[in-house]
């Protein structure tokens, strides 16, 4: 009985440990997702009294979409390493239980879970023929000593390494510091660490902190991935009425952002802007914008957009990692058909920022292919390599 008991002990320390492949998503605002669909036909009109046809349960919060649209695109943990590692607070009771168990049915790694003592809230999105809508409760308080305990945990976590991707997302919950991203992100990653950040949240400390790891000679790189909306408003360029965003608007938000940012650490912007093409931005090196390609779903039917932002994050992340390092959760035909695009587009143009191009082609080509399935970030593979194998070169803006 001791020999069983030391085992198992010993395989959960070899588990839990930072490899080389680990990504590391940072959700530290999870959810329940609740699914409230309608019946066929039913519209939703405000006012109205509104009866489900059924409800479904599953996860949410930005943070848990990336780890579920990464575990679509492969095994979370092969032969005993994490590949996936989530960071988060999960709150006590039946709503918590529910995330980690589905968590854990897509073998995601609760290493750098904490489990606080409030509630965990409930986002609830109200499905109907034409349209969705997403109600989003306020999250509970972390206490001092919640976030201590999670501090320890991911020192305990980095003894032997660090990650190889760490993938930033989405807000705080209240009690957590200005510069809690910031200090989560120097005890997880080294200069040879890829990262990517969806939230404005805690920004200035964080990008200082990028800028502070990142040498000339590393061989990591960071992304800040957001919507052309959230990158007006950031850099204070009001947008006009028209439904996508224009190149000058574009030009003058990036230029802004650089001159009000510490923007030294990171290496490209991904612009998302809905059914309208999106603009990789090169910071360093050549500083380039590339319009890369979108995908028309306008003959899908019915669409299911909420969640495919993350999708795209999730998708890009992997993708980078993937062609970077040739580890993490992608491999196969996956792999090689992003191996396949980077080569094609290689033919035309140069420098570092092809490989970002071919990974966020990727990552759009996920979040597409999320759209089509009800459940949040959850996408069949190959939706998505379908979308890449159709889509165009980016052309380069002047």
């Amino acid at each position: 009985m001791f020999l069983l008991i030391l085992t198992a002990l010993l395989i959960t320390m070899q588990t839990a440990a930072l490899v080389p492949s680990s990504t590391v998503i940072i959700g530290i605002n999870a959810a329940l997702q609740k699914r409230f669909i309608l019946a066929p036909k039913a519209r939703l009109e405000p006012g109205n009294v509104h009866r489900s046809e059924r409800v479904e349960i599953g996860v949410g919060g930005k943070g848990q979409d990336v780890a579920v649209a990464m575990s679509c695109l492969g095994d979370c943990n092969q032969d005993g390493e994490d590949r996936v590692i989530l960071t988060q607070f999960i709150g006590v009771g039946a709503e918590g239980e529910t995330v980690l168990s589905a968590l854990k049915q897509r073998h995601l790694s609760d290493a750098l879970t904490i489990r606080n003592s409030a509630p965990l809230r409930t986002c609830t999105t109200i499905v109907s023929d034409d349209c969705a809508t997403e109600l989003v409760e306020n999250s509970g308080k972390i206490s001092n000593k919640e976030m201590d305990d999670l501090f320890a945990r991911v020192e305990d976590l980095t003894k032997d390494g660090k990650a190889g991707c760490l993938c930033i997302m989405g807000s705080m919950p209240p009690g957590c510091g200005e510069e809690t991203y910031s200090e989560l992100t120097k005890r997880l990653i080294d200069g040879n660490s890829l990262v990517l950040i969806d939230s404005v949240v805690g920004l200035n400390p964080l990008l200082e902190t990028l800028g502070n790891i990142y040498s000339k000679e590393a061989k990591g790189a960071a992304v800040l991935k957001l919507n052309a909306a959230e990158l007006c408003k950031l850099a204070n360029v009001p947008k006009k009425e028209s439904e996508r965003v224009t190149l000058e608007e574009l030009k003058e938000s990036t230029s802004n952002f650089v001159n009000s940012f510490n923007a030294n650490g990171l290496d490209y912007l991904c612009v998302t802007d809905g059914k309208f093409p999106g603009y990789l931005i090169e910071l360093a090196d050549e500083k380039r914008t590339w319009q890369m390609d979108s995908i028309d779903l306008s003959d899908r039917g019915t669409l299911y957009p909420i969640g495919a932002g993350d999708t795209v994050a999730a998708g890009t992340l992997a993708a980078w990692q993937y062609l970077h390092s040739n580890n993490g959760v992608i491999s196969g035909t996956t792999g090689a058909n992003l191996l396949e695009k980077e080569a094609l587009w290689s033919k035309s143009k140069s420098g570092r920022g092809i490989q970002m191009a071919a990974a966020f082609a990727f990552g759009i080509a996920c979040g597409s292919a999320s759209c089509l399935k009800e459940e949040n970030s959850v996408f069949d593979v190959i939706d998505a390599e379908m979308f890449l194998e159709g889509m165009s070169e980016p052309s380069l803006m002047e």
